[in-house]
C-alpha cells in the first residue's frame, strides 16, 4: 500500500507540532526563575523610577535585601501555568519594599504582566502608578 504524499506531509507536520509543544513545555520557566527575573528588573529598572533622594542607594539596598525582596515578589505575583507557557501578573509598590520611607515621597507602584516561554520572560504590559 502506498502512502500519499499529503499523508506523509501531514505526518511530518504533526510530528513537528508535537516536538515544538514538547520543547515549549520543557522550557516553560518556573516561579524561582521568575523571581530572579523580577528581582533583576527591580534592581535595574525599578531603581531608575524611585525619587532622586533615594535613587543612589537603591541598587545596594535591593542587593542587600535580595531574599526578602524575592519573597515579596512571590507574594505579589499570580502565575497562570498553561503548560507550554506561563503568565505572571505582578503588583509591586515601593512602599511594600521600603515601608518606612517618608509619607511625602511620591513613590512608584508597578503592575506588570509577563509571559514565560522558551526559558525566558517577556514583559508585555507594564503600568506605573504613583503612590503617596
Amino acid at each position: 500500500m502506498k502512502m500519499k504524499s499529503s499523508q506523509i506531509l501531514l505526518g511530518i507536520v504533526g510530528l513537528a507540532v508535537l516536538g515544538g509543544a514538547g520543547f515549549m513545555a520543557l522550557t516553560n520557566p518556573d516561579e524561582d526563575a521568575f523571581e530572579e527575573f523580577a528581582f533583576q528588573q527591580v534592581r535595574v529598572q525599578g531603581c531608575k523610577e524611585v525619587p532622586q533622594i533615594i535613587r543612589e542607594q537603591c541598587p545596594q539596598f535591593v542587593q542587600d535585601n535580595q531574599e526578602q525582596l524575592k519573597k515579596l515578589i512571590a507574594q505579589s505575583t499570580d502565575r497562570q501555568n498553561f503548560g507550554l507557557f506561563s503568565i505572571y501578573r505582578t503588583h509591586l509598590s515601593t512602599r511594600s519594599i521600603v515601608p518606612n520611607l517618608p509619607i511625602f515621597l511620591d513613590l512608584p507602584a508597578f503592575q506588570l504582566e509577563t509571559v514565560g516561554m522558551f526559558g525566558k520572560f517577556y514583559i508585555y504590559q507594564a503600568e506605573q502608578q504613583r503612590v503617596k
